[in-house]
């Protein structure tokens, strides 16, 4: 059964306390991937452009339910990324490029790794090189993973990287955000047509909504 509900706020604020929020979003074994879809905006534009603060205290919360916050160095970049006091990071790169972003500058949250090469150094003492991948992404996500008994991680990237994780079938749940949608269908095509673009064979769990903001959660088919 699909659970609709308003989401009460006050003002900006969210209206749920944690203990209603972990009923509505439940830690997820695996892979969860969380996304932000602005009417009328690039979906790889900013999400400067896209999030407001109810979406960002949502996003602390599901951060908070995972112990492994994963995402890219195109990502990192484009967000200024700040380590989590509530997870340690992984960013995913290629590039041999300095990574400078406030996540290996002063770092006043858990650790950071990067992939990039082994003795690598960063301002930050929390920020460690791992060195490069050297298997296929979703693969080598996996071994580190199990490596460090991380068991409910979040993915916050890209579509191009969701993409090739979903044709993995690595992912297990995506949590979309759609704002400036006012109706109802408008924002179900446009998860549904972004669902198509990653290529995920999704079931929808959960809707809510605060005046023109949705919120779905999908679990994978």
């Amino acid at each position: 059964m699909i659970l609709e509900q308003v989401f009460p706020v006050s003002g900006t604020e969210v209206a749920f306390d944690a203990e209603h929020l972990a009923v509505l979003y439940p830690k997820v074994e695996g892979l969860r991937f969380n996304f932000v879809i602005a009417n009328g905006t690039n979906l790889d534009a900013s999400s400067d452009n896209s999030t407001n603060k109810l979406d960002r205290e949502l996003l602390k919360f599901i951060r908070s339910q995972s112990d492994l916050i994963i995402t890219t160095g195109k990502t990192a970049r484009a967000e200024n990324l700040t380590a989590s006091k509530f997870a340690p990071m992984l960013i995913l790169t290629t590039s041999s490029e300095d990574l400078n972003i406030a996540a290996v500058q002063v770092n006043e949250g858990k650790p950071v790794y990067i992939t990039q090469r082994l003795g690598t150094q960063y301002p930050s003492e929390k920020a460690i090189a791992i060195g490069g991948v050297q298997d296929q992404l979703p693969q080598f996500v996996d071994s580190f993973c199990r490596a460090n008994s991380f068991k409910h991680s979040v993915l916050e990237s890209g579509m191009e990287t969701a993409k090739i994780f979903a044709s993995s079938e690595k992912i297990k749940e995506v949590d979309l955000t759609l704002t400036n949608f006012t109706s109802k269908v408008d924002a179900e095509d446009a998860a549904q047509d972004f669902l198509g673009k990653i290529g995920f064979e999704a079931e929808l769990l959960q809707i809510l909504r605060s005046e023109d903001i949705w919120f779905f959660r999908f679990g994978a088919a």
